[in-house]
């Protein structure tokens, strides 16, 4: 069965709990929490954010192998890529 590209329940789950880890970030400076405590959920959810990335760019380069009868190796490569320039 074919994913739906925006719709796919991985990346919605994960963009849901991105919303609710930002939402913290905000209470945590009105509260004037410590900058070690903010720029660690920072950097969490940048870290969420790079994984929901890679997960859309995966299920669009499965798509387009598809379409065009890409080799799963090239896939592949495509992927690593993408990985290591992030």
């Amino acid at each position: 069965m074919a994913q739906k590209y925006p719709s796919s329940r991985t990346v919605n789950a994960r963009l849901h709990r991105l919303v609710g880890q930002l939402q913290a970030i905000e209470k945590m400076t009105t509260s004037r929490r410590p900058c070690a405590d903010v720029l660690y959920q920072i950097s969490a959810v940048r870290s969420g954010l790079e994984q929901v990335a890679a997960i859309v760019f995966e299920i669009e380069l499965q798509r387009c192998a598809r379409k065009k009868k890409m080799l799963p190796s090239d896939v592949a490569s495509l992927t690593h890529a993408f990985t290591k320039i992030r």
